[in-house]
């Protein structure tokens, strides 16, 4: 289930900020969830419930008689109050083209070109409390990243600045991860979260584990960086579904490719593990993986398909 903040609950019920708060002291006509900050989360029934609120004052309801309904009820006061469905009463609910992520990306390009690290880290929170971990990943992580790589090898940007973000985003990543571990998961099949050893570029893995966070999947973030030896050995020992790889090339080193690694981590499973490999590789190496029945996945809107199955 998808929350909002007071701010953006305002923005799609049409009641103001000060109304809700009153609405909620008063009549207790909704009782939104708390983030880890106390900050109020609004879900999507909390919303509607606010909007069919609002229009229904709007045609002379008292909201101290009707706050305390529940949603159904308040559907059935409009159907007898309109003559009509309330089915065909067109509501303001949350869309993702509502929120502004133009904004938040701009937000995110100007703190960094100053060096505000602590407005970075602000508007970090800000978004993990706004959307959610899929809309946080695919709709501001990937196309964040994609504008700062630009920037960086036009000069605009320091490679220095671009590690700054990244460790900045990786904290808010991590405990988001880390609250995740705390919630009895519905999907039991584990999944591992890695990078191959000498890969050390890791924003698309965390990218990966948030897709996980979202579709309530069980999974590892075991970091950058894993020797194939060590990697077969948690495998092994922990069971699992998968084990999912991100790179950012088909050649590890000057000594081992992408390809002869998946061998060497193959030839040591022992448990039926699955490998799937998410990055930008080459067509000769995407080949080589079909080959050997390497699921792979070109994108992390391809992962995020895979995951809603899963």
């Amino acid at each position: 289930m998808q929350y909002f903040n007071i701010q953006v609950a305002s923005q799609l019920s049409g009641v103001a900020s000060a109304t809700i708060r009153a609405w909620e002291k008063r009549y207790n006509a909704v009782v939104p969830e708390r983030a880890d900050n106390k900050h109020r989360l609004y879900s999507e029934k909390d919303i509607e419930k606010l909007a069919l609120l609002f229009k229904l004052t709007e045609i002379g309801q008292s909201i101290g008689k009707i706050a305390h309904l529940e949603l159904e009820e308040l559907k059935l006061v409009f159907t007898n109050l309109m003559h009509r469905p309330y089915d065909e009463l067109q509501l303001v609910t949350p869309h993702h083209e509502k929120i502004e992520y133009d904004k938040i990306l701009n937000n995110f390009q100007i703190a960094l070109s100053a060096y505000k690290l602590d407005i970075i880290s602000h508007e970090m929170e800000k978004a993990r409390t706004l959307l959610s971990p899929r809309d946080l990943c695919l709709n501001v992580l990937v196309p964040l990243f994609q504008a700062i790589g630009t920037k960086v090898s036009h000069g605009e940007l320091s490679i220095a600045q671009e590690h700054t973000l990244s460790a900045i985003v990786g904290f808010h990543v991590g405990q988001m991860i880390g609250q995740h571990y705390q919630k009895k998961q519905v999907k039991e099949d584990l999944i591992l979260i890695s990078t191959p050893e000498g890969e050390l570029h890791e924003i698309g893995i965390l990218a990966s584990a948030l897709l996980c966070v979202h579709h309530s999947i069980k999974f590892i973030f075991m970091g950058p960086n894993m020797p194939a030896e060590s990697l077969a050995q948690a495998a092994n020992a922990l069971k699992c579904r998968a084990i999912l790889l991100g790179t950012t090339r088909s050649e590890i080193n000057e000594r081992q490719s992408l390809v002869s690694y998946l061998q060497d981590l193959s030839t040591k499973l022992q448990v039926g593990s699955e490998i799937w490999v998410g990055g930008n590789l080459k067509p000769s190496t995407r080949e080589e993986l079909d080959k050997r029945k390497i699921s792979f996945f070109p994108s992390l809107e391809a992962l995020d398909d895979c995951l809603s199955r899963y």
